[in-house]
């Protein structure tokens, strides 16, 4: 049987090209497909479909766009299980885990949809009704949205959503390790009847297309997720062109439990947060800090979880080679690991440290690998302030009772987001942001949309 070949999608077209990339299955190693590999040609022709498609996206206003997108927000609907399956076998994820993936991500388009049509023209009147000022939101144009291979799907639609209400036009430019599904999103577009050229994918070598993108001066917003570094490198080609950006970074999610927390919440928690998706996660927990006279049995309500656990495999090949460092890293710094092993096949046994504090690298690094760092303390301020040490604020956890002052506590925690006594972060109508190293902009809520918007201001005097 041959392998299926995925070309190029541009606007309605498909490109094939004269080179195309393997993408294997991470449980057994067997290739699953080939995209084409995108040429500098790719990239002219994708910018200026997309541009020529701004004036007629933006001309259907904002209840034409509404429709639209919830036609594309169904029909994403319709193909949910192939999006999961996709997910489950270029990444690895447990198919159960790609599902709510899916759903959820699914959940952002229609919310989308409803926020397009709330996008009111606003008017000042001055003396009369033909002078004032009318402010108006207009779409910031074409965007580039770079995308990583840990959430392939939510990801992408996190970005399309709101640049779709807004009336932006996007090229999505997907992780070369799992690009199979984010460009379903993206061909699935055209399935829907979204115009020619309002959704493209370039699928290929990463850095080559990542700079042909955020250089090219038919872009004019690029919106990235992934590593501190990759974003450096963004930023210094984006930021001298003046292109608007957005950067949704890592982070080292800790989990704050207080002496009144309900020690079962605070283990469902831990171990959610701390495994889900093999720890391959920026929100995922990576530091449980609890009163030292509640350690031991925080670790007895967690353990039997961390034993029960079947993690599928990694999705790169990086993934083991980390976990063995960081693993290795804590013992040779007295601590002490639990798990931990290499179990071939690109999985790895999840992994529970006990005794480590900040020079160990998995305190003080994002360790993006399922390995958990449990922490006593004596002293409230001293545990807040080790919540608040490392240089990243994407999202952390508060476990307490009283409402009041665990939501106290939670304020003070210098993170986007702040989860209290549960594991769900993320929901369509509120904002996902990165304080401090953890990234530039907000993505979903109304900061979400507001990122792909430019402002104008009618000032009629007669």
């Amino acid at each position: 049987m041959s392998t299926p070949r995925y070309p190029l999608v541009i606007g309605d077209t498909r490109v094939e090209t004269p080179e195309w990339l393997p993408v294997d299955d991470r449980a057994t190693g067997e290739v699953i497909g080939e995209v084409a590999a995108a040429r500098p040609e790719d990239v002219d022709a994708a910018v200026a479909r997309a541009r020529a498609a701004l004036p007629a996206w933006g001309a259907l206003g904002p209840v034409g766009r509404a429709g639209a997108m919830r036609r594309y927000a169904q029909v994403l609907d319709e193909h949910q299980p192939a999006l999961a399956l996709m997910i489950h076998r270029e990444e690895g994820k447990p198919l159960g885990e790609a599902q709510a993936e899916v759903a959820r991500a699914c959940e952002v388009v229609h919310h989308f949809a409803g926020e397009a049509e709330r996008l009111w023209t606003m008017h000042l009147p001055g003396a009369n009704l033909s002078t004032g000022s009318t402010v108006r939101p207009a779409p910031i144009g074409v965007v580039a949205a770079i995308t990583p291979w840990n959430f392939p799907v939510a990801l992408v639609l996190w970005k399309l959503g709101p640049a779709l209400a807004a009336g932006c036009s996007m090229i999505v430019k997907p992780a070369g390790e799992a690009p199979l599904a984010a460009r379903m999103v993206c061909d699935l577009a055209t399935v829907a009847g979204l115009p020619d050229g309002v959704v493209s994918c370039l699928t290929g070598d990463g850095p080559a297309l990542g700079e042909a993108l955020c250089t090219h001066p038919g872009v004019d917003k690029v919106a990235f997720t992934g590593s501190r570094r990759v974003a450096e490198q963004v930023a210094a080609w984006a930021s001298p062109r003046l292109k608007a950006i957005s950067l949704e970074l890592g982070g080292h999610g800790a989990l704050l439990v207080l002496d009144d927390a309900d020690l079962d919440t605070a283990a469902e928690v831990a171990l959610v947060q701390g495994f889900a998706n093999c720890g391959q996660a920026c929100y995922s927990v990576n530091r449980v800090l609890v009163p030292r006279h509640l350690e031991a049995a925080f670790l007895d309500r967690l353990r039997p979880g961390i034993a029960a656990l079947d993690l599928g495999p990694m999705a790169t090949d990086r993934g083991p080679e980390r976990h063995a460092m960081l693993v290795g890293d804590a013992r040779a710094k007295g601590a002490t690991v639990e798990g931990g092993a290499l179990l071939g096949g690109n999985r790895v046994e999840p992994a529970l440290v006990t005794g480590a504090g900040p020079g160990v690298l998995l305190v003080d690094e994002e360790p993006f690998t399922p390995i958990v760092a449990v922490m006593p303390y004596d002293d409230l301020e001293e545990a807040i302030a080790e919540v608040n040490r490392p240089d990243y604020g994407l999202v952390s956890y508060v476990c307490g009772g009283g409402s009041r002052r665990t939501l106290e506590v939670a304020e003070r925690i210098e993170c986007g987001t702040v989860a209290v006594n549960g594991w769900r972060v993320v929901v369509p109508y509120a904002p996902y942001a990165g304080w401090k190293g953890s990234g530039i902009g907000a993505e979903l809520g109304r900061p979400g949309l507001e990122a792909f918007i430019r402002w104008q201001h009618l000032r009629v005097h007669a």
